[in-house]
């Protein structure tokens, strides 16, 4: 069906969840997503969404906890607007002052309540982080990059505890 939202963020991600819910020895999976997914109705995702984008992307999510009642758990990450490198043009990056790097700090909250970008190295991060830690199972959190310091371990473990709450 091509590279459009409805097939990639929706079909395609639903046929992997379908999959995913056949093997018994599956523990989890981690589903990156975007922050607005809630919120299609309210300004800017009104915008993000004028193609369907947000709409395919949360259907992809319904798709991946439905899975999930077949034995896995799910992790759900809505990172804000991704920028850092190697995809975000470097004369934007400097201009913004977008710089990669793991010592930055990202805030996180429970479902889908933030706005702002979150660099690409945060999000592998989190993704990490995810698989590794076991208060990280059947979760949904939005996550924006901010100045401070990285997280560590034990922070995250932390912060998926509160959302888990």
């Amino acid at each position: 069906g091509g590279n459009a939202p409805q097939a990639i963020d929706n079909e395609a991600v639903t046929r992997v969840a379908n999959i995913a819910a056949g093997i018994p020895t599956l523990r989890r999976v981690v589903l990156l997503t975007s922050v607005g997914v809630e919120r299609t109705n309210e300004m800017p995702f009104l915008i993000l969404n004028l193609f369907g984008v947000l709409d395919a992307k949360r259907s992809g999510e319904e798709a991946v906890k439905k899975a999930s009642q077949s034995g896995f758990s799910y992790s759900i990450i809505r990172p804000g607007r991704l920028v850092g490198g190697p995809y975000t043009n470097l004369d934007l990056a400097k201009l913004f002052q977008v710089e990669g790097g793991a010592s930055n700090g990202v805030t996180v909250e429970k479902g889908d309540s933030l706005l702002g970008d979150c660099k690409r190295d945060v999000c592998a991060e989190a993704v990490l982080q995810c698989l590794e830690n076991p208060e990280c199972k059947n979760v949904e959190f939005s996550m924006v990059s901010n100045e401070e310091r990285a997280l560590t371990d034990g922070e995250w473990q932390e912060a998926f505890t509160a959302i888990r709450a």
